[in-house]
């Protein structure tokens, strides 16, 4: 099984304690810059299987105790928090592939919503 990085972790813990408001200002502010077209899927970095279902396995895990909560405050609510989450996730996990821009956007829906995440490049 593959170790998540400590700051992924992290980024982890605290996206899934936002509250359902918070976590659906994310989700429009990303489908916002998707329909723009200055945030693109394709970009995010990907990872091993054995990487995504550990990171999978951690957000799924984390949000489970509010799926209720978040399924109510929206339909789609549970699913747009969960995979918003894992894209933003391995944008932490692999940001040194991406140039500072890339993880810029790619980051920006949660670092407006005032969630604290690592510089792009470590040091």
């Amino acid at each position: 099984m593959s170790t998540i990085p400590l700051e992924v972790a992290a980024f982890v813990a605290e996206a899934s304690g936002l509250t359902a408001e918070v976590l659906d200002e994310i989700r429009h502010a990303t489908a916002t810059a998707v329909a723009s077209g200055a945030y693109h899927h394709s970009v995010v970095p990907k990872l091993s299987a054995s990487q995504f279902s550990a990171l999978d396995k951690r957000v799924r895990d984390a949000f489970a105790a509010r799926a209720e909560e978040l399924s109510s405050y929206r339909s789609g609510g549970l699913h747009a928090a969960i995979s918003r989450t894992v894209l933003t996730a391995q944008t932490v996990w692999k940001r040194e592939t991406l140039t500072s821009g890339q993880y810029t956007t790619l980051t920006a829906p949660f670092t407006a919503s005032g969630v604290a995440l690592p510089d792009r490049t470590p040091g």
